[in-house]
């Protein structure tokens, strides 16, 4: 393994700082990985963050099961995810076991360090998004850039901008709130599609469609409310994903030359890390399933949730709750009324957290704490599992398609698409500082300057000092214990 098992470190502090999750840890571990440590190619990370974006699971740990493939293989693999996962679901545990003597005051100093955090996380944030006008720069491409970051962003910002104009009781209708998914399926058919072709038919019917699944898509429900009959509206819809799909196809292949011929990839290493996959959580299942007889109920329903979990972590709350609430694993109260309010307030996968947190209840229910942190430890280990197993199958199309014309032109716009979802993510992080500022009568405009003045200092360090990622995140949370107290 490359250097050793010192760069799983990066993965742990990562994982301890990963508050807000998801796509807003994309630049954080760029950073580290691409920029900081070099230990993996930019173009493999962008290779990483497709495969990631357009799997189901928890993001972030995609990409470290991805990363941790390049550079250590099989055993990269398995422990780079699991080290990203550790400090959330670890605290999680914690916490849970310790919910009823937990003073509040506890919960109210991680919810303000989480606030420096962010700040922090905005740094990397910006610093990718003006590395992405820079490389436009660089390639002549500024104005198609700068127009694929305003389209992405004016896509799916609206359920975010919303949430914070109603924090200061501003009342604004949400026309449009695309997830990522949709967003980079739109995107996938339009390179394979238009940018294959380059003809001006070509583009005009990709914006058509494009117009089209949107209105189908939007927070507004245009399509819907213009049909008002829900099976033919799925009808139409699933048609024009069929359109997509064939058109997609055909833009692919009637452009292919020799060189863009699929490159033969045996089978043989997507088998063994899927086997590799399933003996590791079949080994982690075992001391549970001896004190919890009805533990394949709950891992077979966790793999499952996270298989069907696209959306980001609000999203696999609702899974969770039709998957465990509604059949009676875990109660509602200790649902919501304890685990969700953990999730959201600890850094990390709000999918990993929830899971392990239901195994949590799950095993104390049925044989105590023992089988409590049995089936916790179950339950993390389901949860890197099922977010890394469709990852494995994903890397295996994308060696064997990576020659294709579409495909590189995917990743080198990757960066554009995930700069416009970032100014989404600053937004959606934004609205949870000012709630938490909201929740203890504090002021949302003092904890936006607070977030300002702490986003500025990082800026200016890194800039004039260059003391390292650690050192700043240190000083971040020395600055929002100080300015937080003050404020709420």
């Amino acid at each position: 393994m490359k250097k050793g098992l010192g760069w799983l470190t990066s993965f742990l502090k990562i994982g301890a700082i990963g508050f807000g999750g998801g796509t807003s840890l994309i630049p954080v571990i760029e950073n580290e990985m691409v920029d900081s440590k070099k230990l993996v190619t930019k173009e493999e990370y962008d290779s990483a963050v497709i495969a990631a974006s357009i799997t189901p699971g928890a993001l972030p740990v995609e990409i470290s099961a991805y990363v941790g493939r390049d550079i250590g293989g099989i055993r990269g693999m398995l422990l780079a995810p699991a080290c990203m996962i550790i400090p959330g679901v670890l605290l999680t545990v914690i916490m849970l076991a310790t919910m009823d003597s937990l003073d509040a005051k506890v919960i109210r100093q991680i919810e303000i360090i989480s606030i420096g955090i962010t700040a922090f996380i905005f740094s990397m944030m910006t610093k990718y998004i003006t590395g992405t006008m820079k490389w436009a720069k660089e390639k002549n491409k500024t104005l198609p850039v700068l127009a694929v970051i305003i389209c992405v962003f004016f896509l799916s910002a609206g359920k975010a901008a919303g949430k914070i104009l109603a924090s200061f009781g501003i009342t604004w209708e949400v026309l449009f709130s695309i997830s990522t998914v949709h967003i980079l399926i739109m995107a996938f058919f339009v390179i394979c599609y238009a940018g294959s072709r380059r003809d001006k038919l070509s583009a005009g019917v990709s914006a058509i469609i494009c117009i089209l699944y949107i209105m189908f898509q939007s927070k507004a429900q245009i399509m819907a409310s213009l049909i008002q009959n829900d099976l033919l509206c799925m009808v139409l819809f699933r048609i024009l994903q069929l359109i997509m799909v064939g058109l997609a196809v055909y833009g692919v292949v009637s452009v292919r030359d020799k060189s863009e011929k699929p490159v033969r990839v045996s089978p043989k290493g997507l088998i063994k890390e899927c086997a590799v996959w399933f003996v590791v959580l079949a080994v982690a299942c075992i001391p549970a399933y001896l004190m919890v007889p009805e533990l394949v109920k709950y891992i077979g329903n966790g793999f499952l949730s996270s298989l069907i979990s696209f959306g980001g972590g609000d999203a696999y709350l609702t899974v969770a709750d039709g998957m465990f609430v509604e059949k009676g694993m875990v109660s509602e109260e200790d649902f919501y009324g304890r685990l969700v309010i953990l999730v959201n307030v600890l850094p990390g996968s709000i999918l990993c957290k929830t899971l392990t947190g239901v195994g949590y209840y799950f095993g104390f229910a049925a044989g105590g704490m023992s089988a409590a942190i049995a089936t916790a430890f179950a339950g993390f280990v389901c949860s890197l599992i099922g977010s890394c197993f469709t990852m494995s199958i994903a890397r295996y199309f994308f060696d064997t398609f990576d020659r294709m014309r579409a495909f590189c032109a995917l990743k080198e716009w990757t960066k554009s698409i995930i700069s416009g979802l970032l100014g989404t993510v600053i937004l959606s992080l934004l609205y949870q500082c000012v709630d938490v500022a909201h929740s203890y009568g504090g002021s949302g405009v003092l904890i936006i300057i607070e977030l300002a003045v702490i986003y500025g200092l990082n800026i200016f360090l890194a800039k004039k000092y260059d003391l390292g990622t650690w050192v700043n995140v240190i000083i971040s949370i020395g600055a929002a214990l100080i300015l937080g107290n003050l404020i709420i």
